[in-house]
């Protein structure tokens, strides 16, 4: 007897939020890990109403790549919240933003498109509707209408002498500057530590190919190292790591550092991240017990995973 099947069904945003303000903002900021799932970008620690001098912005969230803003506009995309957006970019000294919509006009999917490609910054432009099956309750259906290509330094920021850099540039430069150099003083085998230190505060070391890198990187409060995919390139990878997942962990568990690998299964795009991530961040004083523990945490997931990733089947990068 064949099973009842459901259908989705639109229902009207302000039937479930009836403000975005006071409704749809919130919400948000309680599940942003619903809007990750579509994006893959680790957000996480969403701020509400931030300053950016006489304007308010919605969210501010951290990632694994910087701070990054969050617009959420209720209705079609209008060029106000576009000028916005700019605005933000420019004064919170972020390079990265996103432009939540009712609906998409494509004038303004094209000019985020153009923007990106010019190197403005790195803008991901998400329409959102709820939806339900039958008697259900709403649930969010988030849909990315434009994006940047994936380039984890972002474009048009290389070359930059230092009296052109920001204040938060400098710090995220300085840190990596530090924490590459602690691993050639310390004679610690580091995936990074021959790279030159870049500004973005996101570095990529490859661990099979350019589809597989190790990448560190570093924001206002943390620091992590991660092996993850490129879009769309080795989404079989992870489960042949998973079958030795148990020997990889206790790797990390007799290695005496105190915390264990998060293992992320999946993000936007068939990408995925195994990562360990340390509370020492690029404000203030660099914190060198703190980056000693992400060096030697780089170390061991280099010695750990390179013997797995040399045996992986070509062709499980589906490129």
């Amino acid at each position: 007897m064949p099973l009842d099947v459901g259908f989705l069904q639109t229902v009207a945003i302000r039937e479930v939020w009836p403000t975005e303000n006071a409704d749809f903002t919130p919400w948000l900021q309680l599940n942003i890990g619903e809007l990750d799932k579509v994006l893959g970008l680790g957000l996480s620690d969403p701020q509400r109403e931030v300053g950016a001098g006489a304007f308010r912005i919605d969210l501010v969230a951290e990632t694994d790549f910087g701070d990054v803003v969050i617009e959420n506009q209720f209705g079609k995309s209008d060029h106000r919240h576009l000028g916005q957006l700019a605005t933000y970019l420019s004064y919170r000294d972020v390079q990265r933003a996103i432009w939540i919509v009712e609906e998409a006009r494509a004038e303004h999917v094209k000019a985020v498109e153009a923007l990106n490609a010019r190197g403005v910054g790195q803008i991901w432009m998400v329409t959102v509707r709820p939806v339900r099956i039958g008697d259900s309750p709403a649930a969010p259906l988030f849909t990315v209408v434009a994006e940047p290509p994936e380039d984890p330094i972002p474009p048009g920021t290389t070359g930059k002498t230092d009296p052109d850099l920001t204040p938060t540039q400098r710090q995220r430069r300085n840190f990596m500057a530090a924490l590459f150099k602690q691993a050639q003083d310390e004679e610690i085998d580091s995936p990074f530590k021959s790279l030159k230190p870049h500004h973005a505060g996101l570095q990529d070391a490859s661990a099979r190919g350019p589809g597989l890198v190790y990448r560190v990187a570093v924001n206002r409060r943390g620091s992590r190292v991660v092996l993850t995919n490129k879009k769309d390139r080795w989404t079989g990878a992870l489960a042949a790591l998973l079958e030795n997942r148990e020997s990889i962990d206790d790797a990390f568990r007799r290695s005496g550092l105190p915390q264990a690998l998060r293992w992320r299964e999946w993000l936007a795009d068939g990408r995925w991240a195994i990562g360990y991530r340390v509370e020492a961040g690029c404000e203030g004083e660099p914190d060198r017990t703190r980056m000693l523990e992400l060096n030697r945490a780089s170390a061991l997931m280099k010695r750990v995973f390179d013997p797995y990733l040399r045996a992986l089947d070509p062709r499980l990068d589906e490129s």
